[in-house]
């Protein structure tokens, strides 16, 4: 009797063990393609520590920064700047895009854009910057550029958006932009309206800039960008997944831990929701211009403290 019951128990458990390894050996072989970098303390990027965007057992919060550079290696701002806050408990994902030309106290370097940040000192004064003048606690971050954001879209097969009229042309400029610098030939976009845009044309898209209502709606094309890729993401199947992180992996840089990537990767998000605000908020800021460097540049001044407790109060609901 204890022979029969201990023989399939033992092959379950063997099983189920072969499976662990092999799932452990698979991460492990693709994690080592990621450009991993020095986790950060609080006391380095000046972190608040007693903030919702700590990451705790429910809650997980990571900086993604997407930079503009035009050769691979060199310093660049980072042009795209989102906070991501996962909230396992209440199963929601919360996006804020920060805008680019939103001018606050670089710590060390006085004024600026934030984008500069990163240009400036890397990820670690980026973050810094963040934690400053909005009172977070980010320690973690993940940067992409112009090649990690077009693999993103080609892994998940594309993504559906209604394109504009006016969009269409710069859409095309931005892609032969890109071509020139990174190579690659693909179909420009002929036509507006709804349709599939692969990695190439969807960044196009997302960089698109000097048409209709300006960097405001730019912020909205990488938020409707961005839901596209989280809808298709938490509806595939494992087997999908797997080959979407194996796409994505090498043009990541992160201070992630490998533990922390796997945990992230292997969760199930097929009920959570995806929420999503801009900063600065309306009503709370003013166009100008100002000279940073010796150049005149256009910026938008804001109520900070009034930013601030929009954020928080966003992240925190």
């Amino acid at each position: 009797m204890v022979s029969a019951f201990l023989k399939p128990l033992l092959a379950i458990l063997l099983t189920v063990a072969i499976t662990g390894l092999i799932v452990w050996l698979y991460f492990e072989t693709k994690l080592s393609k990621i450009l991993f970098t020095t986790e950060f303390s609080l006391e380095d990027v000046n972190a608040y520590n007693n903030q919702s965007t700590t990451a705790n057992s429910s809650k997980f919060a990571v900086a993604l920064f997407g930079l503009d550079a035009r050769h691979e290696g060199e310093s660049s701002r980072s042009d795209t700047i989102m906070i991501l806050l996962i909230d396992h408990s209440m199963q929601k994902i919360k996006l804020a895009s920060i805008m680019r030309d939103l001018y606050v106290d670089v710590p060390g370097y006085g004024k600026r854009k934030i984008n500069s940040a990163y240009e400036l000192g890397g990820p670690k004064l980026a973050l810094s910057t963040l934690n400053t003048n909005f009172e977070l606690a980010l320690t973690k971050y993940v940067t992409v550029d112009f090649r990690g954001f077009e693999k993103i879209i080609d892994a998940v097969g594309g993504v559906e958006i209604d394109v504009k009229d006016y969009e269409v042309e710069h859409i095309n400029i931005n892609m032969r932009e890109v071509r020139n610098l990174i190579g690659g030939d693909v179909p420009e976009v002929k036509y507006p309206g709804l349709q599939r845009l692969n990695g190439r044309q969807a960044l196009a898209y997302a960089r698109i800039r000097y048409v209709g209502n300006g960097d405001y709606e730019r912020v909205q094309r990488q938020q409707r960008v961005f839901e596209k890729v989280f809808e298709k993401v938490k509806n595939a199947s494992l087997g999908t997944k797997l080959r979407i992180i194996d796409m994505v992996l090498p043009y990541i840089e992160t201070n992630l831990t490998r533990n922390e990537i796997v945990s992230l990767a292997t969760k199930n998000y097929s009920k959570y929701t995806l929420e999503h605000t801009r900063l600065p908020v309306s009503g709370s800021y003013r166009e100008g211009y100002t000279i940073i460097d010796g150049i005149k540049q256009w910026i938008f001044i804001a109520d900070l403290e009034k930013n601030k407790q929009a954020l928080h109060e966003f992240l925190e609901r």
